[in-house]
Formats: structure tokens, C-alpha cells, sequence
């Protein structure tokens, strides 16, 4: 399997286990197997773009990496704007869930995966 390949299909198993996570009420690993998955997709569509992509954690640098080369940079925009809290929420899961306690709440976590789906569908039209 291809890098690029190897990140989404990784990208699309920590949203799984994300997803398994919400249902059990593990909020806080939740919110970083999504982090995972928003990162690692982002690194999948600016390989698919560029065949190589930057090596950040940090998820508001991937989206504006990828809306320089993105072909509707005004959709990814849009989608920046209307998530921006999301987006924060991600980044600071990345930390706090994996070395301090956090705290997430259901709703948290179902805006974090409305944005993952958001984002893929958005991507996938530009990248297939």
C-alpha cells in the first residue's frame, strides 16, 4: 500500500474506533481518534495533490495547506469559517486527551464528527 493510501485508510479506521468510542461514552478518546482522522485525511488529500505533505500536527495549518491547492478554495473556506470552533476543539484534543484529563461533551464530539464528514465529502470531490 502506497504512504498516501496507508493515511486514509488510517484516517477512515481512527474515525471507526471514534465511532465506537461516542457509543460507549469515551468522550475524550473520542475527540483524539477524530483529531487523528481529520489529521490524517488532511495529509491524504495534500498527498494526492502535491505527492507529499508537511509534517504538522496541527489541523487549521493542514486545511490552509490544503486550500492552497484545493480547486474550490472558497468551499474550504466556507467550511473553515463554519467550523472554526470545531476546529479548535480538535487541535486542543490532540493534547489534552492524551496527556491531561479532558472533557468533551456528546455534543463536542457530534460536531467533531459532522466536520470529519464534512470535510471528507468536500475533499472527495476534488481528490477522486
Amino acid at each position: 500500500m502506497r504512504r498516501g493510501e496507508f493515511l486514509k485508510d488510517r484516517a477512515e479506521r481512527f474515525f471507526k474506533n471514534a465511532i465506537e468510542l461516542f457509543n460507549r461514552g469515551e468522550y475524550d478518546l473520542s475527540a483524539f481518534n477524530i483529531e487523528q482522522s481529520v489529521q490524517l485525511f488532511l495529509k491524504y488529500a495534500i498527498w494526492k495533490k502535491l505527492g507529499d505533505f508537511e509534517r504538522t500536527h496541527e489541523i487549521s495549518k493542514l486545511l490552509n495547506d490544503y486550500m492552497q491547492v484545493a480547486k474550490h478554495k472558497e468551499r474550504i473556506s466556507k467550511l473553515i469559517e463554519k467550523h472554526r470552533e470545531t476546529i479548535a476543539d480538535l487541535e486542543m484534543a490532540y493534547i489534552e486527551s492524551r496527556y491531561l484529563p479532558s472533557t468533551f461533551s456528546k455534543e463536542q464530539i457530534e460536531r467533531m464528527m459532522d466536520f470529519f464528514e464534512e470535510l471528507t465529502e468536500t475533499i472527495k470531490d476534488e481528490i477522486l
